[in-house]
């Protein structure tokens, strides 16, 4: 039976793996594999994958390098590039930060109009204000742990590909990389790009960076770490998989697009010209 000190850390790396799991699925991996998975089925998942391994190697470099140096990577960034080379990829960082909590913002806004069939414009500034608060107020570990177990909802796309009984010959046949007919390479590429995107966040550097600091972290903490990134975000990245999956296997066949909601109360998928 394992000791009090032993279940606490198997509960922590529990507690993260599934942290990692809900976390790695944001608005951003939401749209984009919905909307390659209604028209490119999963001829995009090796992007998925890359992604993946990227940003697994970065956030583990993240946290490695806070926990052992008890600095943020941007601080070490400064001391070995320079100021300006830190300042540029700092600034850059943020910008795409910027980018990715507008979108955030802009899909709370979303969810709740979906809800609530309320436009978006009422529910913005409240969904704004509510990560206001959650920023400024909210303790990290917080954050972390409520945030990225709520996104294990997303598990429901998981379930319903196999719900849905799907020809899984025909479905593993797409996962060869191709270019659907009626496609261009040049869009086939424009998507590629969009769905790594998705995946390489630079947030994530952020939040093992910063996280480590505040909660802490040595270098004892590195196998724990190592277990959240290598195990919780490749299972997060099956969630993202089981989402263009299931846009594969309902919209593709029926030649439906995943586009902006109309403005009905009850919003549906708008068919393809």
């Amino acid at each position: 039976m394992a000791t009090k000190s032993g279940a606490t850390k198997i509960f922590a790396v529990a507690l993260g793996i599934l942290t990692a799991i809900g976390g790695f699925v944001d608005i951003g991996d939401l749209v984009t594999n919905a909307v390659v998975g209604s028209r490119f089925g999963l001829g995009l998942v090796w992007v998925v994958i890359v992604g993946v391994v990227g940003i697994c190697v970065y956030a583990q470099m993240a946290g490695r390098v806070a926990a052992v140096s008890g600095r943020a990577t941007f601080e070490i960034v400064r001391e070995r590039l320079g100021p300006r080379a830190a300042l540029a990829n700092l600034t850059g960082s943020f910008l795409i930060n910027l980018l990715t909590v507008t979108a955030e913002i802009g899909g709370i806004a979303l969810t709740l109009q979906l809800a609530s069939s309320l436009p978006p414009a009422v529910w913005i500034p409240l969904a704004m204000f509510g990560v206001w608060i959650a920023v400024w107020r909210a303790k990290f570990s917080f954050l972390e742990n409520t945030t990225g177990l709520l996104g294990l909802t997303l598990v429901v796309f998981l379930v319903a590909v196999f719900l849905l009984g799907p020809d899984w010959g025909d479905l593993g046949g797409q996962l060869v990389p191709h270019v659907p007919q009626g496609e261009t390479i040049a869009t086939y590429a424009f998507y590629a790009i969009a769905l790594f995107g998705a995946a390489m966040t630079p947030y994530e550097v952020f939040f093992f960076s910063s996280g480590a600091i505040e909660d802490g972290w040595t270098a004892k903490d590195l196998a724990q770490s190592k277990a959240n990134v290598f195990v919780g975000f490749p299972l997060g990245g099956l969630l993202s998989i089981a989402i263009a999956a299931c846009a594969t296997i309902v919209l593709l066949p029926r030649d439906i697009e995943v586009t902006s909601p109309p403005r009905s109360s009850c919003p549906s998928p708008t068919p393809a010209a």
